[in-house]
């Protein structure tokens, strides 16, 4: 049944009540009879129904306590048939009371039951501690368990473990099996239980103790978990009458204090049965209570006898005729699930005359809220708190947000959940001042005082009554409301609802502010639905998904949503979908369409659509908002700033394009420079109080709101495209208006202050060029500089792209802007990964600067220095070092060494030698740049970052990877705030930590690390960009690490046919992932191939890269291992030996892969019987990695391993395959 069916019908509530059970005359046997009633109630529905159905798919709330409450949660929580839970049951009982302990405070093992329990719940889900919160979107059925709380025993207040999540009052977090402990606890039959819950340890004893039946706490909590709800049938399921009980004399076993407790609790549970069978005697057919009436008073004895005594007066309960009738009524109303009450009437007294309304004689009855009337149960929880708290003080309530989120339904709803508590409910349209007048001059007359509204206001203050005074859409900025709420009132409070966000300040009390958006996407589309099929058609599931994006389109507003609702209801032929696809076409219309309804078909009666609602705002704005409201249209809706207006409102005098302007632009310049000029003084500085004075106005009806967390303005989604509809200039001029604020407001500087404030620009800037496609050239130029900063390369590409045909065209290839355009597309291309297209035009930029400018001109050194860059991408590390160490230089002489652009070609040249392997020397070098860009460019400005980044890459290839870590974590929490997560920069960080976990042998986190940023990187670049594949690799090579060889082959695999295929054979990236991919094939004992597949990579690596090069040593040591494995040792000692001597000279003896070439060397050895050598390289390794990496570092351990293995083998003269298996030789 889908959601929208279920809540067209009743509730079921099943409460199974104890009735004395857990004392020593019961023993737990009596709850069997609860069972076998509800086993042949089950039998019936399943009759009636003619298909296999289970407790919890049949009952909405399941509940209990004692032995009522393992019951329920074997029903509800645990998902049992009822004869499995029979079963259960009697195992349990018979397990836990078969046997009394002999001495002791207690009279059963508390031990038993939870070992009963924790078996019971093992094999129900497979987890024995398993928590009684099922979690968001599993839960079938609500299952409610009562307890006591040890130091506090009042009937009043049970404590209610519950298997869902309810937004006050939580229950304690535990698992299944503590808290039906904490039910069956009697205090003379188990010990209690403590259990922690968010840090606090608290006990609990057995819910029978002044909560033998429930059921008045679980109508209270159905009304609070279902305040919209009605319920159909409630069962009520007893243990068997206990109530005449004969006191014997004290003894061990029969303690006089104990059958006077089961005589309060039998006379306690019969007293809230019949408490609630008066509740409903005006409303026959809703509660039904069984309970064994004969044979059930006296259980004493032996446990296994007893179960077949109950058995049969159950049974025999059964069979009566009276039973039978009330079973058959119970069946057919449960199946039916009709309407019966609402769960409000539920919870209090029903009589046979339901009061629908209460009102004062002549007085206008306070309008009811729509029956559709769905979610908002935090902010009615806040309300209702605030205006029924105050006993002794006046409470005031302000609601405010945009028109249509939904305030007087919030507030008519709140009436109605209130009702009762009100003496008076003064209903105020406060709309105008005359509406408000008129309707407490109703009143004052109703009240006989005189027909002044202010003789109202002086009645309530004097009242000693308890009144509510509403005043509804309080919108008009010249009504003052406050000369109207009454200065005093004892148990008085006021609720107002307004667009005007300024009447806030008249609240008083606590949670007195309750600020309106839009509803959750989930009630959103509940409410849709809810009002579509209010007619009960089938619901079609391609409706449900429409709905779900139609409310998102619809930015989840109330009003929109109800309008969409009533028209497609109305309307044959229409649907959901149907609906949103004409809606993305033609928003003004379809919203304004409910305006043609007829009124039946209207769900209020108000006139007023979306628009037209805002329409009266936009009217009352000043002449300055309604010309902001006009640029912010065009804008993203959401990160709007002050400082956007600024920064274009003081360059717009100094602004230069590099091509005439159009006569389109003039015009919108015109314009835009003539509004920005009204926010500068006399001065020619920004008048902040001014601009904050025309965007409060806006504010202030709610038409955009302040994020004052991030310090942004933000626009409805649906008043932003309202408000184009108010523009009064043609949308090709409103657009560039609006691209001209832009392009005025973003400069070319690079200080930290400048690159944030383009940060921020990206979604205006998609914004407009949606909008606009074709826009000029003068805007684009200065666009694409926002891309650059945002690191959306893709975008950057098609701007650029544009510019450089334009400029061809406009300004000839000797023009300097033309080679600006030519050097920045070369950038964006290798960012892309497009290194070849990269090469060819930054060559071409290079050399028309060196002819145009000179070599020496900055401009020429940056394409320069790019150039170097792109050399290293492609692999050319002797030629970019070349370039590099060139422009350095010249750089220095020229700019200084501290200029940024000298800061950023030591940072290029240290990578360079990164590459080439030189790491002390690429150390060096990024250290020194790092503290000058630090002290001269701040720790948050992206090149520091970028150095920071670059460093922490060096201390990785030097081994020193806890450094590694440490700046790694900073740069990246740094970037997350400063670029955001989805910045390329950022992910390159996570990339790199992440591969650094993995060099700390923490696998785990750099899986997960990992996999999120090659997923980033494959959704924003694609599958086949290098920086994807570097991220794979690295993804990849964390498998290998966790023993998951095959997903590692698969990747490394899919890795290199890429790479072949976009980078050559020969590029370093293509050689490493053979490398890998190498590894993999021995990992997974497919030697012959690894071999194979090792000596090709060898051969190229020392062609390309030198005999000595890390990598180089990496392949040697990988194809040395390999000969291992394949029994050739003279081979592998051979390379081993040059290996290691290698890397102690250019590594270090401390580094890991030094420390790894002495583990493999000394495993080689032991094959040769070197079994004294073997042993001292292990002790070596061993020692260091202790000291270096640490006792827990995968590697140390797998040292040690290594020793015990090999020590194994020389003892028992074993053979060298007999664990080679166990041996990770590659590095």
């Amino acid at each position: 049944m889908s959601n929208e069916q279920e809540i067209s019908k009743g509730l079921n509530i099943l409460c199974i009540v104890a009735n004395g059970d857990m004392t020593e005359d019961g023993g737990g046997v009596r709850g069997l009879s609860s069972l076998i009633i509800l086993h042949e109630i089950m039998r019936r529905i399943e009759n009636a129904k003619a298909i296999k159905v289970n407790p919890y798919e049949h009952f909405d709330v399941i509940a209990g306590t004692g032995t009522g409450g393992i019951s329920a949660c074997m029903l509800g929580r645990l998902h049992m048939p009822i004869g499995k839970a029979i079963n259960e049951y009697v195992r349990l009982v018979e397990h836990v009371f078969s046997e009394r302990k002999w001495g002791g405070t207690t009279m059963y093992k508390g031990t038993k039951l939870q070992e009963a329990l924790k078996t019971m719940v093992r094999e129900a889900t497979g987890n024995e501690a398993e928590m009684l919160n099922e979690g968001p979107g599993r839960i079938k059925c609500k299952t409610m368990v009562f307890a006591m709380a040890r130091h506090s025993l009042n009937a009043s207040l049970p404590v209610l473990f519950r298997s869902y999540s309810v937004p006050t009052n939580p229950s304690p977090d535990c698992t299944i099996r503590n808290a039906l402990y904490a039910t069956m606890a009697h205090p003379d039959l188990f010990k209690s239980i403590d259990i922690a819950d968010s840090g606090v340890s608290q006990s609990f004893i057995g819910g029978e103790i002044g909560c033998s039946n429930p059921l008045a706490h679980v109508l209270s909590e159905v009304k609070r978990v279902y305040p919209d709800r009605h319920v159909a049938c409630i069962v009520s399921i007893g243990a068997g009458h206990a109530r005449t009980i004969q006191v014997p004399k004290p003894s061990r076993w029969y303690r006089t204090q104990d059958v006077v407790v089961a005589k309060d609790m039998a006379t306690d549970s019969e007293r809230v049965a019949e408490e609630v069978a008066q509740r409903f005697e005006g409303r026959s057919g809703v509660y039904f209570r069984f309970n064994v009436d004969q044979g059930m008073r006296n259980m004493e004895g032996g446990t296994c006898e007893k179960l077949g005594e109950v058995t049969q007066h159950t049974k025999a309960y059964l069979q009566k005729s009276d039973t039978k009738q009330k079973l058959d009524l119970a069946i057919r109303t449960s199946v039916e699930r009709h309407k019966a009450v609402s769960t409000i009437q539920a919870a209090g007294q029903i009589s046979a005359t339901i009061e629908v309304t209460r009102r004062l004689p002549g007085f206008k009855r306070c309008p009811a809220p729509t029956t559709f009337y769905t979610g908002r149960e935090h902010e009615n929880a806040q309300v209702i708190e605030c205006i029924t708290g105050g006993r002794d003080e006046r409470r005031v309530c302000v609601v405010y947000g945009l028109g249509g989120v939904g305030k007087t339904q919030l507030a008519l709803s709140v009436i109605e959940r209130t009702w009762d508590k009100w003496d008076h409910v003064i209903y105020v349209d406060a709309s105008s001042t005359e509406a408000l007048e008129m309707s407490l001059k109703e009143f004052a007359t109703t009240k006989h005082l005189s027909e002044s509204y202010k003789d109202a206001i002086s009645w309530l203050e004097s009242c000693g009554e308890r009144w509510l005074l509403v005043f509804d859409n309080a919108d008009t900025p010249s009504t003052n409301i406050r000369q109207y709420i009454p200065a005093r009132g004892r148990g008085g409070s006021v609720l107002i609802t307004t667009r005007l966000s300024d009447l806030a300040r008249l609240a008083a009390g606590p949670g007195a502010i309750c600020r309106l958006s839009s509803m959750s996407p989930n009630d959103g589309t509940a409410l849709l639905l809810k009002i579509v099929y209010s007619g009960n058609q089938c619901l079609l599931d391609k409706d449900t998904e429409a709905a779900e994006e139609l409310v998102n389109e619809f930015g989840c507003l109330a009003l929109a949503i109800v309008h969409a609702g009533a028209f497609i209801a109305h309307s044959p032929g229409m649907h959901v979908a149907r609906y949103k696809s004409l809606f993305l076409s033609q928003r003004r219309r379809m919203l304004d369409e409910y305006k043609q309804l007829p009124d039946v078909a209207k769900l209020d009666g108000c006139e007023d659509t979306v628009y037209t609602t805002w329409r009266m705002c936009y009217d009352q704005l000043k002449p300055g908002s309604r010309e902001l409201l006009w640029m912010i249209a065009y804008l993203h809706y959401d990160g709007i700033t002050e400082e956007m207006f600024k920064r274009a409102a003081q360059n717009m005098c100094s602004k230069t394009y590099p091509l005439p302007p159009t006569d389109l632009e003039i015009q919108a310049q015109s314009l835009v420079q003539r509004y920005l000029s009204s926010f500068m003084d006399s001065d020619g500085k920004w008048d902040a109080v001014k601009f904050l004075g025309v965007i409060a106005d806006l504010t202030s009806y709610s038409l955009i709101d302040f994020d004052r967390m991030n310090l942004t303005y933000r626009v409805h989604v649906l008043v932003h495209d309202w408000a184009k509809t108010v523009v009064p200039h043609s949308p090709e001029l409103a657009v560039e208006c609006t691209a001209a604020l832009l392009s005025l407001s973003v400069d070319r500087e690079e200080d930290a202050e400048s690159l944030a404030f383009k940060r921020q620009l990206g979604l205006h800037v998609t914004s407009v060029l949606r909008r606009s496609p074709d826009l000029g050239t003068n805007h684009c130029n200065y666009f694409q500089e926002v891309y650059s900063c945002t690191g959306q390369w893709i975008e950057s590409e098609i701007l650029e792209k544009k510019l450089l045909e334009v400029f061809q065209q406009e300004l000839g290839s000797n023009d300097i802007q033309t080679w600006s355009a030519v050097h920045a597309l070369a950038w964006t291309y290798k960012q892309l990964g497009q290194w070849e297209k990269a090469l060819d035009l930054q060559t071409q930029a290079v050399h028309a600067r060196r002819t145009l400018l000179g070599e020496e001109h900055p401009e020429t050194l940056n394409s320069m220095s790019n150039l170097a860059l792109i050399y290293s991408d492609l692999g050319q590390y002797n030629e970019a070092k070349q370039l590099g160490v060139k422009v350095l230089e010249m750089r220095k002489s020229i700019l200084g060494e501290e200029h940024p652009g000298t800061l950023i070609s030591m940072s290029n040249l240290a990578l360079t030698y990164s590459d080439l392997g030189w790491y002390n020397e690429a150390e060096q070098l990024e250290v020194q740049e790092l503290e000058i860009c630090k002290r001269k460019l701040g720790e948050e400005h992206p090149h520091t970052l970028t150095s920071m980044n670059n460093l922490a890459s060096i201390y990785s290839d030097l081994g020193q990877h806890f450094k590694a870590e440490r700046l790694g974590v900073q740069v990246l929490d740094i970037q997350k705030h400063i670029l955001g997560e989805e910045h390329p920069d950022t992910v390159t960080s996570m990339c790199n930590l992440a591969s650094t976990y993995a060099d700390l042998g923490r696998y785990d986190k750099a899986e997960h690390l990992g996999a999120q940023a090659h997923n980033m990187r494959k959704r924003m670049f694609g599958e086949e960009h290098p920086d994807t594949l570097i991220s794979m690799s690295i993804l990849a090579s964390t498998y290998s690490h966790l023993g998951q060889h095959d997903k590692a082959e698969q990747l490394q695999v899919q890795e290199l046919d890429i790479c072949k295929r976009t980078q050559g054979e020969e590029h370093p990236d293509t050689l490493i992932c053979m490398n890998n991919l190498a590894s993999s094939y021995s990992y997974l004992g497919q030697h012959n191939e690894a071999e194979q597949l090792m000596v090709r990579v060898l051969e190229i690596r020392k062609r390309v890269l030198g005999d000595e090069h890390p990598h180089t040593l990496v392949s040697i040591s990988n194809l040395a291992s390999t000969y291992s494995y394949l029994g050739r040792y003279k081979e592998a000692e051979r390379l081993q030996v040059h290996v290691l001597n290698k890397r102690k000279h250019e590594l270090g003896k401390e580094h890991p892969d030094t420390l790894a070439s002495l583990s493999n060397l000394a495993w080689t050895y032991s094959h040769l019987g070197k079994w004294e050598e073997a042993e001292e390289l292990f002790h070596g390794a061993i020692c260091t990695a202790e000291r270096t990496l640490g006792h827990q570092h995968p590697a140390t351990q797998q040292y040690r391993q290594n020793l015990e293995d090999m020590r194994t083998q020389r003892d028992a003269e074993l053979v060298s395959t007999c664990f080679r298996s166990t041996y990770r030789a590659f590095d």
